[in-house]
């Protein structure tokens, strides 16, 4: 079929008009990504491919190139295919109510359609077609959407298109690496370019510093559809922009500072800018990590009022109503791994931004300023967020308590368990990961909805029921299709290297054993991740994998940051590894981690490894994926499954006391690791009943899965950013706005109030007093110039803390007392803390002052 949209500003209505009557659904499907995560989409599309392919291709199936490429004869007979006409319509009706009957009952307020949930993300991974995404932050970004989409919240996300996408990963003959960035069409790709209501491009720009004056960069935007939830893609590749300009948006995370830096000016900016094109006012915004965060500069310069000639509000009044509907998720436990910028070059970056908008380049600065590890001041994304902020969180348990420790220096009036950084521990999208054999499981043993059930943990525990046999069998299908999966893989790897199809047939022929214990790694190839920590000790390994009896192999895909030297050797001695005749078939390195590659895995093997240094691993949602599959985790005691892991649910590396050398932990966790497969793992997969169904082994499955799924999905997390973060925001948000922002003015002369004060407060004097048979404690507190009202106060006796009993009582010269009522007399030691309060703020630990005396 000829490609005629060149002149047809909507290229989905175009795409239909060229598809024969039958088949013309076929385009709104195409375009709308509901189709990546559908039941039967994908044998919908695969059919189309099987009959209207004119060669092989390697690659993801891509509907909208399919359709482009497929001949008019060939589509004709396709459309008086009746069983094929069945199977579209049943997508077509699921497209058409994407929205679950649990997510038609969520009252989002006044959240709406056009003051939505902004999201904003620097990548985003929705389907292996779309390479705009690197591995797991644009792995949950997608699963958001995804769950957001099925739950009916109104969500925008904004990111950029990257012509070149991350990297496509090659293996030589030899086992080296390529890097290959091959170009990609965005208009043939399910994406639509955005047009103004005439009709026209809708282009927004950005002005980049220049040569004695800002050069102006213009981005076209690309919507990606899903479901009903849009994203946004912010794309320089536009003719008027200068070659270099043009290149900005080329690839993810590469180049050098400049070029990040560029990107993160044309993400922020030219994202908060685009709304504005669209008319949509957020009603609360969601930095997905610190790289997004100078969205904050445009929200600040539209509450100055760019170009007026006196501003409305000062810098800090301004701040306060940015931060207090702004939500930021931080992912990254490694200090190394938060985006920092040299000064002089943010400044360079952001003055530009700056001209006529009321505030200075160094007022913004200052609120991102933080310390390298060898103490000079640098500009640090992360800090920016924080500090622009009121609602923050780790992406589990674990990572909330390490992310409050990395940043406690943000708050030095408090303890690390007090600042105000939550957590919400991630989910993964269950439609998109769960293969089609668990899903007949779950229709049967489940309920037919079981989508729409996700979070009712009393549902889930009828898996426990599920007949051991039919676990099994489905079980041993998924592991046939990964071994499938591997060999086809490794195939086209062969093919493109030039090896015959006799030489293919063999070598494919012995990688991998479809009735053998399967272990799955696949993760960014980073050293704290630990891939080869399985062969540590490579006589012991050699002896585990060398067993005919108990056979065992392991399958591996990742990809290294381009620039990560110590990754890229880490990628090329575990194929260096798999090439030994003690491993050969045994140990499989997969070239091109995709999401393709990654849903194989988390579907077929039994056995998913995670061993990271602890508490290195932010969340590690690839594990979450496997229960849903029935497979099991074999997982430090790191990120989820920190809080996941209990005894019949699958395996701990080592404990969780960290050891003081990572030599010293990489020696302990191996030889954890290789004590669990010798003595657990191994013997209870091959311990058979006599229909040879290993009995221990399903119950830990069915466990697993019932405990499991229900907790770390998206639709609870997505849930629990609605009711922690989205809905108080949205409410905070239009509190501080009101009144002319009112609440704004108020707390920053506040702040300036408890700042001049502050260093002068103590506490006075304590005296012991009974009162009916109980113990009370009354505090004098010098407060200088601020009043009882403007103090918080709690007194803690051991573990126990108490608040004081009624409103302070003013004294002569700026005292106050307060009455804290123990139920036990004269108990030591006895600790008084008092802090700044003040209504507006959504935590007592927000400006990070506080005095703490033992009594």
């Amino acid at each position: 079929m000829s490609d005629r949209r060149k002149n047809n500003p909507n290229p989905r209505l175009a795409l239909a008009a060229q598809l024969p009557t039958k088949l013309k659904p076929l385009a709104a499907l195409a375009y709308n990504l509901r189709w990546s995560w559908d039941p039967e989409a994908p044998r919908m599309w695969a059919e189309i491919a099987s009959r209207c392919r004119r060669r092989r291709r390697e690659g993801p199936l891509n509907p909208v190139e399919l359709l482009l490429d497929a001949s008019q004869e060939q589509l004709e007979t396709l459309g008086r295919d009746r069983a094929f006409l069945e199977l579209m319509r049943g997508v077509q009706q699921r497209l058409r109510r994407p929205v679950t009957a649990r997510g038609e009952q969520i009252p989002w307020g006044k959240i709406g359609r056009t003051r939505p949930v902004v999201y904003l993300s620097m990548e985003f991974a929705i389907d292996a077609c779309i390479p705009m995404y690197s591995g797991g932050l644009g792995v949950l970004a997608g699963d958001h959407f995804k769950s957001a989409s099925d739950l009916g919240l109104p969500l925008v996300g904004i990111g950029l298109a990257y012509r070149r996408g991350y990297y496509r990963q090659q293996l030589d003959r030899s086992g080296k690496l390529r890097i290959l960035y091959p170009r990609v069409d965005p208009e043939r790709l399910p994406l639509e370019e955005l047009r103004r209501p005439d009709g026209g491009v809708l282009r927004v720009s950005v002005d980049l510093p220049g040569r004695g004056r800002p050069r102006r960069v213009l981005l076209r935007v690309w919507k990606m559809q899903l479901g009903s939830v849009p994203i946004y893609l912010l794309d320089s590749d536009v003719r008027e922009n200068r070659a270099r300009d043009r290149s900005i948006t080329n690839a993810l995370y590469g180049g050098d500072r400049e070029k990040r830096i560029a990107q993160e000016v044309l993400l922020g900016i030219g994202g908060a800018r685009l709304l504005k094109a669209l008319g949509l006012k957020p009603s609360v915004w969601h930095l997905n990590e610190g790289h997004v965060a100078f969205c904050t500069m445009e929200r600040l310069r539209d509450l100055f009022g760019a170009g007026r000639k006196a501003a409305v509000l000062s810098f800090d009044e301004a701040v306060e109503v940015v931060a207090a509907n702004t939500v930021f998720t931080t992912h990254t436990p490694v200090p190394a791994g938060n985006e920092v910028f040299d000064l002089q070059l943010a400044r360079r970056y952001l003055e530009p931004q700056c001209k006529g908008s009321g505030f200075s380049v160094d007022d913004y600065l200052n609120a991102g300023v933080d310390r390298s590890a060898g103490g000079r001041p640098c500009f640090s994304m992360t800090v920016l967020a924080m500090r622009l902020s009121r609602f923050r969180n780790g992406v589990s348990r674990l990572h909330g308590v390490v992310a409050r420790e990395m940043w406690q220096h943000l708050w030095p009036g408090f303890s690390a368990t007090d600042l105000p950084v939550r957590a919400i521990t991630n989910g993964v999208h269950a439609a998109t990961w769960t293969s089609s054999r668990m899903d007949a499981l779950f229709r049967a043993r489940v309920d037919e909805n079981w989508r729409d059930k996700l979070n009712q943990p009393e549902v889930w525990k009828q898996l426990l029921d599920a007949p051991d046999r039919d676990v099994w069998q489905r079980r041993n299908e998924l592991r046939r299709e990964l071994v499938d999966f591997v060999r086809s893989r490794c195939a086209a790897s062969m093919r493109r290297e030039g090896c015959t199809e006799r030489e293919i047939s063999r070598r494919t022929s012995s990688l991998l054993d479809p009735s053998a214990l399967t272990i799955g790694f696949a993760r960014r190839f980073a050293l704290y991740k630990r891939a080869a920590l399985l062969f540590h000790d490579m006589r012991r390994a050699k002896k585990i994998f060398a067993n005919k009896k108990r056979p065992l192999q392991i399958v591996f895909a990742g990809k290294p940051h381009p620039q990560d030297e110590g990754g890229i050797e880490l990628f090329e001695r575990i194929s260096r590894i798999a090439r030994l005749r003690e491993f050969a078939g045994k140990v499989v390195l997969l070239e091109n981690y995709d999401m393709d590659v990654g849903r194989a895995l988390v579907q077929g093997v039994d056995v998913w490894l995670n061993n990271p240094r602890r508490p290195l691993e932010a969340s590690g949602t690839s594990g979450q994926k496997v229960p849903f599959n029935g497979g099991l985790n074999l997982s430090v005691l790191d990120g989820w499954w920190d809080e996941a892991y209990r005894e019949g649910l699958g395996w701990a590396i080592g404990g969780r006391d960290e050891q003081g050398e990572p030599v010293e932990q990489d020696r302990e966790d191996s030889r954890a690791l290789y004590a669990l497969l010798e003595r657990e793992i191994v013997p209870l997969f091959y311990q058979r009943s006599t229909g040879g169904v290993p009995r221990g082994w399903t119950k830990m499955v069915k466990a697993s899965m019932a405990e499991l799924i229900p907790q770390f999905n998206t639709h609870r997390m997505v849930e629990e950013y609605r009711d922690l973060f989205y809905g108080p925001a949205r409410a905070q948000g239009e509190c501080i706005r009101a009144g002319g922002y009112r609440m704004a003015r108020d707390i920053v002369a506040w702040r300036a109030r408890v700042a001049s004060n502050w260093p002068l407060a103590h506490v006075r004097d304590v005296r012991w007093a009974g009162q009916n048979g109980k113990s009370m404690v009354e505090v004098d507190v010098f407060l200088a110039g601020l009043s009882g009202a403007d103090i918080d106060t709690r007194l803690s006796v051991g573990e126990k803390s108490f608040l004081s009993s009624g409103r302070a009582r003013a004294r002569d010269g700026g005292v106050y007392r307060y009455r804290f009522i123990l139920p036990r007399s004269r108990v030591r030691p006895i600790k008084i803390r008092f802090w700044p309060y003040h209504t507006g703020l959504i935590h007592t630990a927000e400006i990070g002052l506080s005095i703490e005396e033992s009594l």
